[in-house]
């Protein structure tokens, strides 16, 4: 079998050299970035390193539990309302041996006139509450319970819809059952939540109080702490920044990268930043600000891992937890029980207009004994959906 042409050939020549030409201008930028990117992270060495700690292994075996989320990427609206479906799950491991699991579904359904953005931030809302409910039920029956990403996290797209005019009582009543199951996670002092897609870049917050135009405000902590940390081992941001929380130090960057940097009291405009969602939307702020984070590396080849924990978790459990063997995915450097409940509980893309072809399949069933009717949803189906799917 022949294969397939490279699609660079099928352009015009003058467009291929022109694109060539691009190409080795955007390797000899990237280049030089990462050039500049190792100096930089050499003149970090000595303030980093001395906060490396080793990851003590754990004999303990405990029985973990993972919750994790999926919802349909985007939202159908073939049946006159837009329409997602969502799935949560959590599976229970003792060790590495899978013990129970459980999923739950549900569906999301707005009428189309009302406004797109309030259609996703709800479904946002809606799936990360199903998630928190079904995390709670959990807590009886584990000695350490992971969440998919920080604990309160979905309180800022909750603030967006806020500050639009899309937040009423629906919105207020639900964000506010989710508050509350979050806060009883919390004081269980047996949850954590790992950051998958980590965008905290408090190093970078932390060096721009003394340098505000220092590059690496722009460089995740991810990235930086992949150069220092071997295997097993944990560094922990308090040990850097002290009580307060790691996602001011990651504003004080963002501060830095717009140029819109408070000269009067900057670490207290970034705390405002930080708590404005508990402040709009009346909430206590006591608990996220006795959150506390840590990156932790089992595999050298791969990035570390970043978790979420109450202060009020002792480093001896932290340890008995982390240096469990097996617990890290070595293909991810993610705890397995997490990897395996996202990959259970994952929504293809395309499942939403199956699923919706199967609502539409069960009415057409349901009352193709009735004459009467028939002619009246043929018609229904055909004007709300008068293009077939590209």
């Amino acid at each position: 079998m022949s294969e397939e042409p490279l699609e660079w050939v099928t352009l015009p020549l003058d467009l291929q050299h022109r694109f060539f030409e691009l190409a080795e201008r955007e390797a000899n930028n990237t280049l030089k970035a990462i050039q500049d990117l190792s100096v930089k992270l050499k003149e970090l060495k000595n303030l980093i390193t001395p906060h490396i700690k080793k990851l003590e292994a754990s004999s303990k075996i405990v029985t973990t539990a993972a919750v994790d989320g999926s919802r349909s990427p985007r939202l159908s609206e073939r049946l006159g309302v837009r329409y997602g479906v969502f799935a949560t799950g959590i599976v229970y491991l003792e060790g590495v041996k899978k013990k129970d699991e459980k999923f739950e579904v549900g569906s999301f359904k707005r009428k189309q006139a009302l406004s797109q953005d309030k259609s996703r931030y709800f479904f946002d809302l809606l799936s990360t509450y199903a998630e928190r409910k079904l995390a709670l039920e959990a807590l009886d029956k584990c000695d350490l319970l992971i969440l998919d990403g920080s604990f309160y996290s979905f309180l800022y797209p909750v603030l967006r819809m806020k500050k639009v005019g899309l937040y009423g009582e629906e919105e207020e009543r639900l964000t506010k059952e989710t508050f509350e199951i979050t806060e009883k996670l919390r004081r269980s002092e047996k949850t954590i939540g790992v950051i998958k897609r980590s965008h905290t870049r408090a190093i970078g917050g932390y060096m721009s109080l003394k340098d505000r135009e220092n590059s690496l405000v722009t460089i995740i902590d991810k990235l930086i702490l992949s150069t220092f940390m071997p295997e097993r081992t944990i560094f922990y941001y308090e040990d850097l920044i002290g009580d307060v929380p790691v996602q001011v130090y990651t504003q004080l960057a963002q501060f830095a990268i717009t140029k819109n940097w408070p000269e009067e009291n900057p670490l207290k405009e970034a705390e405002n930043k930080v708590f404005a969602p508990f402040e709009a939307l009346k909430l206590q702020k006591d608990g996220v600000k006795e959150m506390r984070r840590l990156q932790v590396k089992a595999y050298d080849h791969l990035p570390p891992c970043e978790v979420e924990y109450p202060s009020s978790v002792s480093i001896k459990k932290m340890h008995e937890w982390l240096g469990q063997k097996d617990f890290f995915n070595e293909a991810t450097n993610l705890p397995i029980a997490l990897d395996l409940v996202d990959n259970l509980v994952g929504i293809p893309s395309k499942f939403i207009d199956e699923f919706v072809s199967e609502v539409e399949g069960r009415i057409l069933d349901a009352i193709s004994l009735k004459k009467e009717e028939y002619e009246i949803v043929r018609l229904y189906f055909t004007l709300l959906n008068p293009q077939k799917p590209m």
